[in-house]
């Protein structure tokens, strides 16, 4: 974490924020994911994607206003003075200033150099739906999705797109990257997960892939990386850089439509219909939340910058 970031955070004290597309539609949890608590905003619209930078800027994507934005760790939000001109399904920065979103509808892809409050459209944009962005905080910028390409790059903060040479082999619902050059992606369909090591040019299946269709994956950093979704197992968990992957001993409950973590032990998935889980035993067990949030969870974040 930037030591910025690190500053200022109370010690002991990283939220986690969570959206979805019902309810309060933005919730925050200051214990870990145990209990969750709908922030005072009123939003026109729903919530499918949310990222911070650790230094108390959140930017939230979805449907209606379609962009917003908070300056005080997800407990506020305000409507972004220029949005995004689609669906944005998943955010991501750099923690140096630059915002990606990509989604559906509009440019599929933009960018934003403010916090969230402008947004604009890629000069060379995703040619297809895309569901998930990471990028390694270095200047690689990954995004997954649907169509003929399934995956697509850019070097140059959101700015230009370019499709991957070896793509996955089916539709990518979640990427993520330990920012030391390896790339995991999880899917619906093909081989279900993929492994990339040259910034997202090309892609290889895993050896032993979940046991289902995957909507979200998360990493540590350290070693451990964390799949959820919507059959099979329902979690699942890599220790190997996602090469292969074995199903929680006590999976999720429900539906895992989004997984996050702090980096440095706990572990926080939400759902369809209000469910919200956590795992401090990286991902091989998980327990409901006492007081889930009261709608349906699509994305979640922690506030750390990962990697």
């Amino acid at each position: 974490m930037p030591a910025a970031a690190a500053a200022s955070l109370p010690p002991g004290f990283i939220p986690f924020v969570a959206v979805g597309s019902s309810g309060a539609i933005a919730w925050r949890s200051t214990d870990g994911g145990i209990t969750w608590t709908a922030t005072t905003s009123t939003f026109n619209g729903v919530g499918y994607s949310v990222a911070t930078d650790a230094a108390g800027h959140w930017v939230l994507g979805g449907i209606g206003d379609r962009s917003w934005r908070s300056t005080d760790d997800g407990t506020t939000w305000a409507v972004a003075t220029v949005p995004a001109n689609g669906l944005a399904f998943s955010m991501a920065t750099d923690g140096a200033g630059t915002w990606v979103a990509v989604g559906s509808a509009g440019s599929s892809a933009w960018r934003s150099l403010d916090d969230g409050a402008t947004w604009t459209a890629a000069t060379t944009t995703i040619t297809s739906l895309a569901y998930s962005v990471a990028t390694d905080g270095a200047g690689t910028w990954v995004a997954v999705g649907t169509g003929s390409a399934f995956a697509w790059r850019s070097i140059d903060g959101g700015t230009t797109w370019t499709a991957a040479t070896t793509p996955p082999n089916g539709t990518v619902y979640g990427v993520a990257t330990d920012g030391a050059g390896t790339w995991v992606a999880v899917g619906v369909n093909g081989a279900l997960a993929w492994r990339s090591f040259d910034g997202g040019v090309t892609w290889t299946a895993a050896t032993t892939p979940p046991n289902g269709a995957s909507y979200s994956l998360a990493t540590d950093g350290a070693g451990t990386w964390i799949a959820v979704g919507g059959s099979g197992s329902l979690a699942w968990r890599s220790t190997d850089g996602g090469a292969t992957w074995s199903p929680a001993a006590t999976p999720i409950s429900n539906v895992g439509n989004a997984v996050a973590t702090d980096g440095v032990g706990t572990w926080v998935a939400v759902g369809d219909s209000g469910f919200a889980w956590r795992s401090t035993d990286g991902g091989v067990t998980w327990t409901a939340a006492a007081t889930p949030p009261n709608g349906a969870g699509r994305s979640v974040a922690a506030a750390r910058l990962l990697p």
